[in-house]
């Protein structure tokens, strides 16, 4: 049987972009691609891929990402085109604005949501669908 490496039991592998931990950055991220964070950072993020924000991660800053993953403790925003999931160790202070929500059983949530469809699937108000829907 295959072992995980220390990455993958950190739910960090095959980010583009890491900051492992013990690393301690103070500034803005953004990437086209995966960021994960395992350390610290006092800045926001800002990914045109997944955000995951590993259990050894303390992060304050805001955080947008197609979906964002947390399981270590953000003090901030996010932002997800996609879902956001707070995992069973994860501790978010901030609000919430995506398409889905997901909290695992321990996770901790202190802030508001808003959940809404990515615009990419949102239909057209023109549509004969809407329309037939809507008796007109």
């Amino acid at each position: 049987m295959a072992r995980k490496s220390h990455d993958d039991a950190l739910g960090v592998a095959g980010a583009e972009t890491v900051i492992g931990t013990g690393v301690i950055v103070v500034g803005n991220l953004a990437s086209d691609s995966d960021i994960a964070i395992d350390g610290n950072l006092d800045g926001n993020i800002k990914a045109g891929g997944n955000v995951t924000i590993g259990i050894n991660a303390n992060v304050k800053g805001d955080v947008e990402g197609t979906n964002v993953s947390v399981a270590g403790n953000l003090t901030g925003n996010i932002k997800a085109d996609g879902e956001a999931s707070i995992l069973e160790t994860g501790h978010v202070k901030g609000n919430i604005r995506a398409s889905g929500l997901a909290i695992t059983s321990g996770g901790i949530f202190n802030g508001r949501s808003l959940m809404e469809v990515s615009s990419h699937l949102a239909p057209d108000d023109n549509s004969d669908s809407i329309k037939d829907v809507r008796g007109s």
